[in-house]
Parts: C-alpha cells; structure tokens; sequence
C-alpha cells in the first residue's frame, strides 16, 4: 500500500519505472563525466546538444510543467542571451550564451527527470569513474609546491572539486540505507580517497569545502532524530549564524590586515589570494561603466579589448574562453549587469528556500547532500564564478535546486492525495 502511495504522489514528476530510473540515470552519469573532463572540441557541444535534445523530448511534460510553475528560473538565461543587444561582440555574446542557457537548462533537467537518490546515485558513479582514471592517467600541473595530479579534468581546481565531490557523492551514498550495495560498499574506499585527492591539490577551497560539508552533511542527517519545532530553530540558527560567520572568514581573508593575514598564511594563499584581487579590480571598473545592463556575456574575455588582453597575458593565456573572474557576482555584473544579477539571485533564493525546506522537513542522505552542497557553493560565490559554460558547478547548482522544487511539488501532491482518501473513506 505503500510502495501505491509513493506511485501516486510523484505525478507529474512521476519517474517509478525501471528503465526509467536506468535512463535518468544513466543521464546524470554522462552529463557529470563529459563535464569533468575539459576537452574543448567542436563535436562536444554538439554532443550535449544532442542527448539534451533527446532527454528534452523524454521527459517534455515533467519539464514543462516545472517551466510553468517556476518561470523565475528562465529569466536570467533569458537575460543572457538579450545581453547581445548591448555587447560589442553580438554573434560571440548570443553563441557563448547560448551554450550558457544549455548547461542551466541541463543542470534543470536532470533535476526533473532524475529523484535527488537518482541524482546522487549517477554524482556518486560520474566522480568515481573519472576519478579512477584520472588516476590511472597520472597527468600533474604546476603548483606551488610543485607538481599536483589534475588528470583528466586539466586543472587542480577542477581536480580538487572532483575529489571533493566524491567524497561527499559517497557519504551520502553510504549514509542512504536505499541505494544498492553495489554503491554503499564501494563508497567506504572512495570517501577516503576523494577527500586525499581534495586536500592534495594544493587547492584551498576545496579543502575547505571537504570539511564544510562533512560537518554541513552530518548536522542536517541528525535533523531525522530532533523533533519539526528543533528543526527550524537550528535552520535558522545556520542561515542567522553559521552562514554569515564562513561569510566573515571571507571578508577576513579579503582585508588584508592582521587576521586576514594569519587565515591566508593557513591556507598557503598571498594577499592577491592568487591573482583574484587583480581581476576584480579590472572586474569593478567595468562594472561601473555600465552598471545596469553589463557589456554582453562574455563580451570582456572574448571582445579583445586591452584590459582582457593584458589580463590573460598576466597569467599567461591566450584563450579567454577558458578564464574568468573568480567570483560570480562581478562575473554576472560584467555580463549582464544588475538586471542579470537580480535574476540569477531570485532563481538562487527560490532554490535555497526549497533546498532548506526539504531538508527541515524531510532529513534524508539525499536531502542532506542537497542542502549541503548547494550552502557551499552559496559560501564559495564571492570567491569562485559557479555560473560557467558547460561546468560541473553550474549543472550541479540547478541541479540540486531543481529537485529540491520537484520533491517538494511530489511531497505537497502526495499529502493532498492522502487527505482526501482518507475524506473518502470517512464519507
């Protein structure tokens, strides 16, 4: 009678069948894999294009049914690609944001036609795979310490924020008692691994994150043992609290002086926090030129005008393409100005009010990982860009907002069904 209820309530997300569940996931394995591995050819997008195009056609209803009830979502890829009309590089402005619109509309995607236990399933077995043969191909890039392994993903950010994911993909994994134990056992092995690979990468953020969200992770996994009234108030006490205080070792680190100084050394970080401080000057002074609608996306790295040219030769680059701001709120501006930034900020909080509410209300391994993913990338915003071409980071980020809204529509759903059976039966 159970095994009914849960049929019922996941109508129009319903996704119960097992070659449906085999499909869905076998979708989040191969958006995940090509994603992580940095091959900057013609045939990927066109690749991706294709198997979204597919998957689009799949699951058209599930989709436009979460289009329909959630509009916000479309205004800031809408805004991108209007950011054309003011760029100076129209055609190179509509094709990057175009392929901008396809990662956003991907990350959605997955977060219709797969569950969150799907979801984390396909994270868990894209990260272990391309861990393992990043492994195996012993590729290194510079550090300063010298070299460290980047693999197939082509740098040690990337390769950090793969060892990262695998851990906490794994974790979660084995902390959710439904997944098979195909994918529990082998989860013990790589949780350990993932995390080596994370704090190895001579690569701070990551390090941090590894431990974020192990703590994140395990505090809202023990929301299923308090009682609803507990669960807020410790909700409120990580958005009043916990939030604004990583928000202030930030700002530490961002002044300079004394304590700045001492959390940067702990890291092994210099005062431009590698060069961010330099780009985000040039950032702000084109912010302030056109504040309201930005320049066109990606109109600055690809336009060839002097500051990117001298910026990209600074570090020793030729492709703007492949660089960017390192930090999502100056990135946004630049492209598309407050206009764009407001919309990206009103899908982001819609997403974070379902993402905490999932997890207050229904704690699990996969409401856990959800929530705590998607904080950390919130705490990463001003020191990493998260909203990138064909990134793991952007399609995980609408990923895990998407089937927050999803799995809240199928709870809601199935608890009015609920009532009026039980109406019925007393009538």
């Amino acid at each position: 009678m159970a095994r009914r209820a849960h049929s019922r309530y996941r109508r129009p997300y319903r996704n119960g069948q097992l070659n449906e569940v085999t499909i869905a996931t076998l979708y989040v394995v191969f958006c995940f894999a090509i994603f992580y591995i940095q091959i900057f050819s013609q045939i990927i997008p066109v690749l991706i294009l294709l198997v979204t195009a597919l998957f689009m056609f799949l699951y058209k209803g599930r989709l436009l049914f979460f289009i329909a009830n959630n509009k916000v979502v479309l205004l800031f890829p809408l805004i991108v690609l209007l950011s054309a009309i003011v760029s100076d590089v129209p055609s190179i402005s509509l094709y990057y944001g175009f392929q901008l619109c396809l990662t956003i509309a991907i990350g959605v995607l997955l977060g219709v036609c797969a569950t969150p236990r799907q979801l984390l399933r396909g994270i868990f077995l894209a990260a272990a795979v391309i861990t393992v043969a990043s492994i195996i191909s012993g590729r290194t890039g510079s550090s300063e310490v010298g070299p460290v392994l980047i693999g197939l993903t082509g740098s040690k950010d990337q390769m950090g924020f793969l060892g990262m994911t695998l851990a906490a993909a794994g974790m979660a994994v084995l902390f959710d008692r439904h997944q098979h134990p195909y994918y529990r056992i082998p989860a013990i092995l790589l949780i350990p691994l993932g995390a080596y690979i994370a704090a190895n990468v001579e690569a701070a953020a990551t390090k941090l994150a590894v431990v974020g969200f192990v703590f994140a992770f395990l505090g809202f996994l023990c929301l299923r043992y308090v009682s609803k009234f507990s669960r807020v108030g410790l909700a409120a006490f990580v958005v009043a609290i916990i939030i604004p205080a990583s928000l202030t070792v930030l700002a530490l680190m961002l002044d300079f002086g004394e304590s700045g100084g001492a959390v940067l050394k702990a890291l092994n970080k210099d005062t431009t926090l590698t060069g961010r401080t330099l780009l985000w000057a040039v950032a702000d002074n084109w912010i302030e030129q056109s504040p309201v609608f930005g320049h066109g996306y990606r109109s600055f790295w690809l336009g060839n005008s002097a500051d990117s040219i001298a910026l990209l030769s600074q570090f020793g680059l030729t492709d703007g393409r492949v660089f960017q701001f390192h930090q999502t709120f100056r990135e946004i501006l630049v492209d598309t100005g407050w206009v764009g930034l407001l919309a990206f900020l009103a899908a982001a909080g819609v997403f974070f009010y379902y993402v905490l509410k999932n997890v207050i209300l229904y704690p699990s391994a996969s409401s856990a990982f959800m929530a705590s993913m998607y904080l950390l990338f919130v705490i990463r915003m001003p020191i990493e860009s998260i909203i990138i071409i064909f990134s793991p980071h952007t399609v995980l980020f609408y990923a895990c907002g998407t089937a927050s809204v999803v799995f809240s529509v199928n709870r809601a759903r199935h608890r009015v069904q609920q009532q009026v059976i039980v109406a019925q039966q007393s009538a």
